[in-house]
Formats: structure tokens, sequence, C-alpha cells
């Protein structure tokens, strides 16, 4: 399968200056179709994180986005579409779930351990992540606008599409209409989330858990919020245009718009840099500054697409989350960049890095970003969850497919300035 993508990435390489550059580029794009692939008899595809055997909605859809330059490729477009229709699919099983196995007859490492309003058995982890929920929107309306291909916009998408807007107009007034909470007992426990009253409800969505997986502090994660105007002004689109949809459209476009009000007056803040967006909120006065090197991030807000970003308050935002004022920013004797509180001090991720070069608009920055890249794969070929400031040779997970296929994709973005 794919061997005319596989020619086509093969002729793309031969443009890179020494074969160590070739090599880890080729193993970074394909290592999620090599090895975390799971076709289907109803065309969809299950995609593993790679060491972990679920499917995570936000990984799988950034896994598969360093192919969108390939779907004129009939495989590359079908592949692509399953993908969205597991999602889509996964998304009417459990709206608040993050990860899912294969089937019921798989068993989650955490069996026994949660307490949860509800846990469908085929779900692996029940942690409402409100990206989870935009991920699988942004690869579907990036997919149509490289397409064209009405085949995604069939009855599934429209049920899935009516179940996200409802959770994220239910999610709004999280006190008043939900019923979700989550909290899991280990030998280290973890606050329950869901069962205390946001007191500060403004209209911004609420999300239990950050992009890392991890509580949030405050219940307002703004990179998320974000996100859901970006997809909710990509379905508008879609909607208006092309659908004919005029209540969907417009339902997209008044939250959008009120969303992004709200993140006008509570996700800005007077920093040391100047005005710059928050991480989280409470709608309350109380804020986080940090940033986390998983996506949704305050520095990855131009690869969300957020279509009102204010340039000068992002370029405050990005001086401060890539310095010592972001209290996971760390530097060492051979790396630099954002790590997170998900994986141990001192360790920078390379999708933090990977997204620094994305978002950058500075050909040095953009290549530094690159080169710091080459340096942490500590000679396997391929990209970590984290890494040791001091000692590439100390990481986290041999096997992590979003961040290979992050470098696969900043490389492709950036490949006239970093193809040579």
């Amino acid at each position: 399968m794919f061997e005319s993508l596989r020619e086509r990435v093969e002729c793309l390489s031969e443009s890179f200056s020494n074969e160590r550059e070739k090599e880890i580029f080729i193993k970074c794009f394909f290592n999620t179709l090599d090895t975390t692939c799971q076709f289907q008899d109803d065309g969809s595809v299950f995609i593993i994180t790679g060491d972990i055997p679920a499917m995570w909605l936000r990984d799988s859809a950034a896994q598969v986005m360093q192919y969108l330059p390939f779907t004129d490729d009939d495989e590359v477009g079908a592949l692509i579409k399953g993908v969205i229709r597991r999602q889509l699919q996964m998304i009417l099983i459990d709206p608040y779930a993050n990860a899912f196995m294969k089937d019921e007859s798989c068993v989650s490492e955490w069996e026994g351990l949660v307490q949860s309003d509800r846990m469908p058995k085929i779900v692996w982890e029940r942690k409402f992540e409100l990206d989870s929920l935009c991920y699988p929107l942004l690869l579907l309306s990036n997919y149509y606008d490289a397409t064209s291909d009405d085949d995604v916009l069939d009855e599934l998408f429209l049920q899935a599409f009516d179940v996200i807007l409802d959770i994220f107009e239910r999610e709004r007034a999280h006190s008043k209409l939900s019923t979700y909470y989550f909290h899991r007992d280990l030998e280290w426990s973890l606050e329950s989330v869901g069962e205390k009253v946001p007191e500060g409800e403004c209209g911004l969505i609420w999300t239990g858990f950050r992009p890392s997986d991890d509580p949030c502090k405050y219940p307002y994660h703004i990179p998320d919020n974000m996100f859901a105007v970006s997809v909710l002004c990509k379905m508008q689109t879609i909607f208006a245009e092309h659908m004919k949809d005029e209540a969907r459209a417009q339902r997209c476009e008044s939250l959008a718009l009120e969303l992004k009000g709200l993140i006008e007056q509570y996700g800005i803040v007077e920093t040391n840099q100047g005005k710059g967006y928050v991480s989280e909120c409470d709608c309350l006065g109380n804020y986080a500054l940090y940033d986390d090197a998983n996506i949704p991030s305050l520095l990855s807000i131009p690869y969300l697409e957020y279509p009102y970003l204010d340039e000068e308050i992002y370029a405050n935002t990005r001086a401060r989350v890539l310095s010592k004022d972001n209290v996971y920013y760390y530097e060492g004797n051979v790396a630099k960049g954002i790590g997170s509180p998900h994986t141990p001090k001192d360790r920078v991720w390379p999708l933090a890095v990977a997204m620094q070069g994305i978002t950058s608009t500075d050909p040095l920055e953009i290549r530094e970003c690159y080169e710091a890249l080459l340096n942490l794969d500590n000679g396997s070929g391929y990209m970590h969850e984290s890494v040791d400031v001091n000692d590439p040779n100390i990481y986290t997970r041999d096997w992590f497919a979003w961040a290979n296929s992050l470098y696969a994709y900043f490389v492709l973005k950036h490949k006239d300035i970093l193809i040579k």
C-alpha cells in the first residue's frame, strides 16, 4: 500500500543536505502510517498513539496532518476519510471521552479505577478535554479544503457535529446542565473533576483536563476556547457555502462570536511583556500564565488558525512562554523549550520545539528549532515525548507517533528553508 506516496516522499527527500536528515524525515513521516494504522472493514481507520494501544481523538487527527498535501492520492484520501469516520463514530459513543479502544474485547489499564457519571466499555479514558471535540472538525475541514470531497459531509458527520455543538453549549453552563465528573484512584489521587461548581461561569466552555491529560487548575482553558472558535468558523463556512444549511451556520457563527468576546474579556491580561493571553482562568480574576507543550497551547495559536488573533498580543505571549516567565520553560546544555507538568522537570518536549518552528516567521529561529530536533532523537531517527535538556539519552516514550508526525509537518511547512 501507499507505493505512490512513498515514491513522492522519497523524491522530495532527495533534496536533504545529508543522509541523516533524510532518514529522520522519512521515518517520522511514515511512522503513523507504518506502525499505528489499523484499517477496518467499514472503511474506518483505528489509529493507536504508539506505545499505548488506544486511539486519542486529539492525537489521531494530528498524526495524519502531514499527509494532507498528498490527498490527490486516492489511498491517502481514503486513509484520512477513514480516520475521520472512526473519530465521528467514537464521538457518538461518548463525546466526553478522550481515548477509545478498538473494540469491547480490549481492556483499559484504568479498568476499575475510575468513577464517572458513565463509562462505556469501549472507552479507554474518559477525561473531558475540549480539544478532543475540536481536532476531528479541524481534520475534516482541512481535508475538505484540500479535496472538495463532500463524501465526509454525510449523515454521520451531521449527527456527530450536532452532538459536539450541544456539548459546547452544555459546558458553558457546566454547573447547571452537565452531569460529567471524573475521579481516578491510584497510588496517588487526582482531585475529582466536574463535581465542584465553577463559581465564575461566564459563557466560556468548561473543560476538565488540559491537552496534556492533566486536570485544569482553572476551568476555562483559553487555547481550547480559541480552538473551538476556529473550528466553529470553519464549520460555519462549510454549512453556509457548501451545504446551504443556514440554521447550523447561524449557530456556529453566533457561538464563535460570543466566545471571541469572552476570550478578549477574560483571556487577556497585563504581563511583564505587555498584554498577553492567559492559559487558564476562572472568570473571577484568577488565571494561569504558564504554557504547556501539549497542543492546543498558547504557542500554537496560529497553528490552531484562530481567526481573531491579535498579532501584538500573540507576540507578547510568545515572548513570555519562551522565557523563564513560563514555569514549564527549561534550558540546558543540549536543549531549550517548553515542557509539561505531565513529565519531570527539565524535560523539553519535541512537540513544543516543532510548534515553535511551525509558528515562527523568522528563518533563523525556524532553522534553530529544526537543528535542535535533530539533536533530540538520541540516534533513533524518531522524536520522543520529552527529552532531558542536558542529556538526549534521557527521555520518555520510544514510540510516540504524534511527535513524529508533527516533526514531519514542520519540515513540510518550511521545506523551502529546511530542505536544501
